[in-house]
């Protein structure tokens, strides 16, 4: 073994000694929480500030369905059983990527709710790939790599696709099956 590694073995296993001693002095000084590493280097432990919204999101649940009708104060949502449920909303309300104002009718969501309130709105997206076929102006169809096939509203998208073109497609089921696509990225083929 040549000198410089023996140092270097001896540097590693001094820093371990090192912070595994730290390690157990703060588990002595604190043995019912975990120990300070552990909090150091978990987002969120103990000794480490998380997400500030994490509390707030305690104990909540989520409902995923479509936007029945929007008002000021309340949402109402069709969940995807068929059942409805209205929700209040205020100021705090979070529409991730826009306004709740802006939402609309049968628009497909996931709601993150506490104690009859939405705290966060999401739109679903959805995500495909596959190879086009039947391209017409703005429509075209989608046969997904398991043989489904999904209609496409490619009005959004500038660059049209070819029949025959592997894609990668991105964007909202409007009607429950058409994909209004919002982003489109041509794949290897």
């Amino acid at each position: 073994m040549s000198k410089k590694s023996a140092w270097a073995g001896a540097l590693v296993a001094a820093a371990g000694l090192t912070v595994g001693g730290i390690a157990v002095a703060t588990a002595a000084d604190n043995p019912d929480g975990p120990p300070a590493a552990f909090a150091e280097r978990h987002p969120g432990g103990p000794g480490k500030p998380g997400r500030p919204d994490k509390a707030k999101l305690k104990d909540s649940t989520l409902v995923v369905g479509r936007v029945k009708t929007v008002e000021t104060g309340k949402l109402t949502i069709t969940k995807d059983d068929g059942s409805e449920v209205s929700l209040t909303t205020d100021s705090s309300t979070k529409l991730r990527g826009g306004d709740l104002a802006g939402l609309k009718a049968d628009q497909r969501v996931t709601v993150r709710v506490k104690d009859g309130k939405a705290l966060n709105v999401a739109l679903a997206k959805a995500h495909e790939r596959g190879t086009i076929k039947d391209v017409n102006g703005n429509n075209a169809t989608l046969i997904q790599v398991d043989g489904l096939q999904t209609p496409l509203d490619l009005s959004a998208v500038t660059e049209k696709p070819k029949n025959g073109d592997l894609v990668a497609v991105t964007g909202t089921v409007t009607d429950g099956k058409t994909i209004k696509v919002d982003q489109l990225r041509q794949l290897p083929k």
